[in-house]
């Protein structure tokens, strides 16, 4: 291999984009957010304005699209938080004792903000970053803390007009609209089954099962393209999203779906191989199905109108206790459960957004089953599952905290120009695994290197702001259409944006060398922390760590379905100690996942079963607080012993997963589950929410 291939594959490796689209629209909403305010302050020569700008970029970047309510949530957050840390870091870090102990402090505390997902991952990033701006800043201005935290406070504003009101985006709606599509075929294929138990005659059940045969084929392919989408939607972010979930749930919950009208159909066909049968009461239960299946895909759908829905009815259908055969009698049997499973999907597609909720309704009574009491300091829950030594979000919040202020340290001891941009990129590029560390930090220094080049060019040829500001659009929204793409990329586009904007002086290109030795500055420490402090690669043992997970989630299940009395307080601790342990294997399992995403390009197919794996441990773990609570609340809730199969069927897929025992599909087979009572909701809805977790560790072993 030639001396110049050696250097060239690696950076194009670096620099490589994966698979998506370019998201322009956001772009271009995210550099007028930046640049309006850059203008302003031009034209009424008030430098604070880059404050502005700065609240504008990184509350437009804030946002991640979901529902209104979430959106408007978490960039008023940073609203309230920036401005805190505005205001604190122009005030209070003047001396190096007192910036690097706060910078200590406000790392920390940023690193911990990835327990709230994604949204509450970029807001603690962005605090953090906003703070080591503010302390590296110094200025003599009377009330500085004051202006800039009201100038960081309008430019999120401007942002949240931007974002809410005037532009917004739709990140999901390509995943909703494929997860719509596996809705509307299994309608035509619960069509197909009522013309099936209508058809009278051998030629016309022929060519009925012929027909709902041949929607198999179709079903699956959007089942599929779904799974990609919801794969697809995951890649940019960097945590898990309620919408995302929601979209996840309905996606398995058709696959469950189909399954169960498969063997419908079987039984059908059984049933009519032995003589003619009235099928009536199944006809019915399959316009109803068909109906419902309809309706949910429109809920689904944002981009069809809603008032064109077709009104909904009931679903819910009893298998009768007589029939005419035994396969129509088993065919009962399994639409019966099939209703009950289209009830829970039906109050998932509800919750989706307010205009979902219009096409289908709630269903108050699982709310009722499935809802805890409600906790005034709920939010304090994912931190307090946290605070341990040993989970990675810990670790990571003090990796982060300590490099942060040991960036700082060195700027204050050496002297250094900017030297918050050394911190920034600590912040940024540090991860909560080594090898996600240096993939960044060689993307981070590289774009650096390479939009430093690009800026002290421009600088040469910009020589006025407006000018700037020109230029500074096209990469503005360039950078931020790659970036679900590639951050090294991003990075490139990005730096000639504030090399320019941080210009004291138009034409002056020494702010790009400024900024190229502060970021490798900065890279070199983050690759030490990452080296020195609790050094984690786990590319290798996800697959364990899921085992481990499932473990955890058999002992939840063991420990609130242990006989006792539920109000003894020995009960309800072991029961606590249980959700709590869980708790942290979801974390550690949940940044193992977004690190696999963001660093290894993992196959669609292999993320989409991790991510439903994780998703319904989520639920299960709702449904079995939801247990816990009814007991404790004194409900007589008997499935003691009915929970024990369940636990040897985690036991079975925990031990697949981690090698010590054969394929899960093999060993479960043997597990036999017991007669599931209709009035029975909990134990019913961890029925059908084990069985897709066991498909999606068959998916996961498959890759």
């Amino acid at each position: 291999m030639t001396l110049a291939r050696r250097v060239i594959d690696p950076v194009r490796r670096l620099f490589a984009l994966n698979e998506g689209r370019p998201v322009f629209g956001r772009g271009i909403r995210t550099a007028f957010a930046l640049l309006v305010p850059v203008v302003a302050g031009d034209l009424l020569g008030q430098p604070l304005f880059a404050w502005a700008a700065l609240g504008g970029w990184l509350g437009s970047l804030a946002d991640k699209g979901g529902s209104y309510r979430t959106r408007a949530t978490t960039m008023a957050t940073l609203l309230a938080l920036g401005a805190v840390c505005a205001y604190a870091g122009s005030v209070e870090a003047h001396t190096a004792t007192a910036a690097v102990l706060s910078m200590l402090v406000v790392g920390m505390l940023g690193g911990l903000g990835r327990v709230y997902g994604d949204e509450g991952s970029t807001v603690g990033l962005f605090i953090a970053v906003l703070f080591a701006v503010a302390a590296g800043s110094s200025s003599a201005q009377p009330n500085v803390g004051e202006l800039r935290a009201a100038m960081f406070a309008g430019g999120v504003a401007w942002a949240m007009l931007l974002s809410l009101l005037l532009w917004p985006l739709h990140p999901f709606r390509p995943a909703r609209r494929a997860a719509a599509r596996c809705y509307r075929d299994l309608a035509q294929l619960a069509r197909a089954l009522e013309a099936l138990a209508a058809s009278r005659s051998e030629q016309g059940s022929e060519l009925a099962r012929d027909f709902a045969r041949s929607q198999y084929a179709t079903v699956r392919s959007a089942l599929e393209e779904a799974r990609v989408m919801l794969a697809g939607v995951r890649r940019p972010r960097s945590g898990r999203s309620s919408r995302g979930d929601q979209l996840l749930i309905l996606t398995e919950g058709a696959e469950q779906l189909f399954g169960s009208l498969i063997a419908i159909e079987a039984e059908l066909e059984a049933a009519q191989e032995a003589g003619p049968a009235n099928g009536t009461a199944l006809e019915t239960a399959f316009a109803r199905v068909a109906g419902t299946l309809e309706s949910v895909a429109t809920a689904v759908d944002d981009t069809v109108d809603a008032s064109s829905a077709p009104l909904f009815g009931a679903v819910s259908f009893d298998a009768p206790a007589t029939a005419p055969n035994l396969h129509l009698r088993a065919a009962a049997s399994h639409l019966s459960r099939l209703s009950r499973d289209l009830e829970m999907l039906v109050d998932v597609a509800a919750r989706i957004d307010l205009r979902a909720s219009s096409v289908v309704p709630l269903a108050p009574q699982l709310e009722m089953a499935t809802r805890a009491p409600r906790d005034p300091f709920v939010w304090i829950r994912p931190l307090r599952d946290v605070l341990s030594p040993r989970t990675f979000p810990m670790r990571h919040a003090l990796r982060m905290g300590i490099a942060s202020a040991a960036a700082v340290w060195l700027s204050f001891m050496l002297d250094i120009t900017r030297g918050y941009w050394a911190t920034i990129t600590v912040l940024i590029v540090l991860q909560p695994y080594a090898g996600g560390t240096v993939r960044k930090t060689l993307q981070r220094v590289a774009g650096s290197v390479g939009g430093g080049i690009l800026a002290a060019a421009l600088a040469v040829v910009a020589r006025t702001k407006l000018v700037i500001a020109g230029v500074m659009f096209p990469l503005t929204v360039g950078s931020v259409a790659v970036l679900p793409l590639n951050y090294g990329v991003f990075v490139f586009l990005l730096t000639p944006v504030f090399v320019l904007l941080a210009e004291p002086h138009p034409g002056d290109w020494g702010v790009a060398g400024l900024r190229v030795a502060n970021t490798l500055l900065g890279g070199a420490i983050a690759l030490v922390a990452a080296q020195l402090l609790w050094p984690a690669r786990e590319s290798e043992t996800y697959a364990p760590q899921l085992a481990s997970l499932l473990r955890e989630l058999r002992a939840h299940l063991l420990a609130v379905t242990a006989p006792g009395d539920a109000s003894i307080a020995s009960w309800r601790t072991a029961a606590d100690e249980a959700r709590r342990q869980l708790g942290i294997g979801v974390s550690n399992a949940e940044a193992t996942l977004q690190r696999l995403i963001a660093e290894d390009s993992p196959s669609a197919q292999r993320v989409e079963a991790a991510m439903t794996m994780l998703t319904y441990s989520r639920r299960m773990a709702s449904t079995l607080s939801a247990v816990a609570a009814a007991r404790v609340g004194g409900e007589a809730i008997s499935i003691e012993g009915k929970a024990l199969p369940l636990a040897a069927r985690l036991d079975a897929l925990a031990a697949s997963l981690d090698g010590t025992a054969l394929s899960s599909a093999e060993e479960v087979t043997d597990i036999t589950m017991p007669p599931v009572s209709l009035g029975d909701a909990q134990l019913e809805r961890l029925r059908s929410q084990l069985a897709v977790l066991q498909r999606a560790v068959g998916r996961y072993e498959s890759v």
